[in-house]
């Protein structure tokens, strides 16, 4: 990684063959605090180390990003995305509308163990002061979106109770991401959980969708 970037430093911020230009920037540092994101947790996520990253100058990035938390920001949109992919895929393969509800709550799961940190920064205190980006808005209602659409596919198919789709899928997030949360930290080994992780998701979320079953 450090021999691409002073490649694209020597190149001028271009990387031949490979498409990368100064266009790309703002895509290209995104990338870059992906990567620091995986490696060191938000902490390691910088202006200058992500400029270092790209091959471009320090003051670069001042013309995509206001600061640091904007920064943030925009790596949480990324995430936020890659999120609303993921669970999209995951209920698109399913074979009923109640497949693709449990489905969409695997692949929020499957995604914190995946990648910890890129899960992490969606919660993370730098985001929440920027909650009114619209980029970051926007991605987080993607994701949203995913499970809300699956909620409204399984009531239109009757197995699951009518209702507000938007509560339904409130209740439905808080319940999966709190499980994420604890699988990730370590939380449910210190309390006995010895069960391999997809396994105490798919056991969560039966008790859940048990309860959103329709009544009568």
């Amino acid at each position: 990684m450090a021999d691409d970037a002073r490649g694209r430093a020597r190149t001028g911020g271009r990387e031949t063959g490979r498409g990368y230009h100064h266009g790309d920037l703002r895509r290209a540092l995104i990338g870059a605090g992906l990567e620091l994101l995986d490696d060191g947790g938000v902490e390691a996520v910088g202006l200058r180390a992500a400029a270092r990253a790209a091959g471009v100058s320090h003051a670069a990035p001042a013309r995509h990003f206001a600061d640091a938390a904007a920064f943030v920001a925009a790596i949480a949109a990324a995430g936020y995305d890659q999120l609303a992919v993921a669970m999209e895929a995951a209920r698109a393969e399913a074979p009923d509308p109640l497949s693709g509800f449990r489905a969409t709550g695997l692949a929020y799961v499957a995604f914190a163990l995946g990648h910890p940190n890129r899960f992490r920064v969606l919660s993370h205190p730098l985001v929440a002061e920027a909650a009114d980006v619209p980029e970051l808005g926007d991605a987080s209602q993607r994701a949203f979106g995913v499970l809300r659409r699956a909620i409204s596919d399984a009531q239109a198919d009757g197995s699951v109770r009518a209702g507000d789709a938007e509560t339904v899928a409130l209740a439905a997030w808080s319940m999966v991401h709190g499980l994420a949360v604890l699988l990730v930290d370590g939380w449910l080994d210190a309390k006995g959980y010895a069960d391999e992780p997809n396994r105490l998701a798919e056991a969560a979320l039966t008790h859940l969708y048990a309860g959103l079953h329709p009544l009568g």
